[in-house]
């Protein structure tokens, strides 16, 4: 099967109902609404206080800050909670966990499904930014503004990385991309997809997966989680897993 024939047989997937797809729809209608309505305070901002020559600066540290974010919500999707976890089961642990069996099912998501949660995840902080911050009015508002708008854009595309590094022929300007370092490859990817999934978290871009590796950042944090947490339990997943 073509990856467009299996597109197109999972426009939606057995577990997404047609109501939650028309709420992803929705998620990034508002998503592009807040991009913008953030984007012109920011503009504002850039003809009050200019200093733009720290845009590019500010784009890479959210670019990184994206990246280390998707590590984060990947790990805590993987090791925490249930598919009945209230909301975020179903739309975010689920598919994490499921995708552990089925890798290659993120490539019949169409760009709805692969995106839509992302963006829903992100509108709370998007609006919260909008209504509080003032963007406008003083320079360090202005700055984080445009720190945060580039963060928004980075997590917004991350799923889509993801996808396209479990593509067998991606687009070509997509290759040329992820042969660069700049996005998620496949072969940086498929790091995580070894057995038992518990390193190479970062989706974004994949940058901070070998230091994190090497300080066995998430093993500690995992550790440090089920032994302070209450109701977690404190055997590791892969230890619960080997009794099953």
């Amino acid at each position: 099967m073509t990856q467009q024939d299996q597109a197109t047989q999972n426009r939606f997937r057995p577990e997404t109902s047609r109501g939650h797809y028309l709420l992803e729809v929705f998620g990034i209608l508002c998503f592009v609404l807040l991009v913008l309505l953030i984007g012109v305070d920011v503009y504002h901002g850039a003809v009050e206080f200019g200093d733009l020559w720290l845009a590019p600066i500010l784009a890479v540290l959210a670019y990184l800050a994206a990246d280390f974010l998707s590590g984060l919500v990947h790990f805590l999707a993987d090791n925490f909670g249930s598919y009945d976890t209230p909301i975020i089961g179903p739309n975010f642990i689920e598919p994490f966990r499921e995708h552990h069996i089925d890798p290659k099912g993120i490539v019949g998501n169409d760009f709805v499904d692969a995106n839509g949660n992302n963006s829903l995840a992100s509108l709370p902080f998007m609006l919260a930014v909008w209504v509080v911050v003032p963007l406008e009015t003083t320079y360090y508002g202005y700055l984080f503004g445009i720190f945060f708008l580039f963060l928004c854009l980075a997590a917004f595309l991350t799923n889509q990385f993801h996808k396209w590094a479990h593509m067998d022929v991606p687009p070509a300007f997509v290759g040329w991309l992820q042969a660069w370092g700049v996005i998620l490859s496949r072969d940086h990817h498929d790091i995580h997809h070894e057995s038992p999934y518990d390193t190479y978290y970062c989706i974004t871009a994949g940058f901070w997966n070998p230091l994190l590796d090497r300080t066995r950042f998430f093993e500690r944090a995992e550790r440090l989680i089920r032994r302070s947490v209450p109701g977690t339990d404190p055997r590791f997943r892969s230890e619960r897993e080997e009794n099953l």
